[in-house]
C-alpha cells in the first residue's frame, strides 16, 4: 500500500474489534483512522454496519482484515464505504481462503486492489483482475534468521 498515492486516505477498521490491527496499519502508514460500527442482532447472525467514526468522505479508505472467507462481510463494508463517499477503495487480507464466489465479488466491487498474501494457494483457474498476491517468503525466511540468532522478529514488520 506504501506504494500507491495515500496522501489522502484513511485507514478504516471493518469493525470494532480490528480497531487495534487497524490502528497499528495506521501508524505505520501516518494515516488517520475510521472505525465501523457493525452490529449483530441477537435474533439474526447476520452482522449490519450502523455507522462509520472518522472522516472517509472524498478520502481513499484502506480496508484490512486478516481471512477473508467468501467476501460477504469485506464487500458489505466496501459497497458501504463507497456509499458514503470514499473516493477510492483499496483493500486487502493477511490469508485469502476466498471460497465460494468470493474472487468473483472481489471483480465485480468497486475496490481498486485487493491485496492478499500467499500463505493460501488460489486457484489458478479463476480470473482475478483486481487481486494482487503478495509474497511472505522473504518474511517467512528473515524472521528465521533472526530467531536462529537471537535478534528480535517484531522489528521486521515495522
Amino acid at each position: 500500500m506504501r506504494q500507491k498515492d495515500l496522501s489522502n486516505a484513511v485507514v478504516v477498521s471493518p469493525d470494532v474489534g480490528s480497531a487495534d490491527e487497524a490502528g497499528a496499519y495506521a501508524r505505520r502508514l501516518d494515516l488517520p483512522l475510521a472505525i465501523m460500527d457493525k452490529r449483530r442482532h441477537a435474533d439474526d447472525e447476520k452482522a449490519e454496519i450502523q455507522n462509520i467514526i472518522g472522516d472517509i468522505e472524498g478520502r481513499d479508505a484502506l480496508l484490512f482484515d486478516d481471512e477473508v472467507l467468501t467476501g460477504g462481510s469485506m464487500m458489505e463494508a466496501i459497497r458501504i464505504l463507497k456509499d458514503k463517499g470514499a473516493r477510492r477503495i483499496l483493500a486487502g487480507c493477511t490469508h485469502g481462503v476466498f471460497s465460494g464466489q468470493a474472487m468473483e465479488r472481489i471483480d465485480q466491487s468497486p475496490v481498486e486492489v485487493f491485496a492478499t498474501t500467499n500463505t493460501i494457494p488460489l486457484p489458478q483457474d479463476k480470473p482475478r483482475r483486481k487481486i494482487e498476491v503478495l509474497s511472505v517468503a522473504r518474511l517467512l525466511g528473515d524472521s528465521i534468521k533472526a530467531i536462529h540468532h537471537g535478534e528480535s522478529v517484531s522489528r521486521l514488520i515495522g
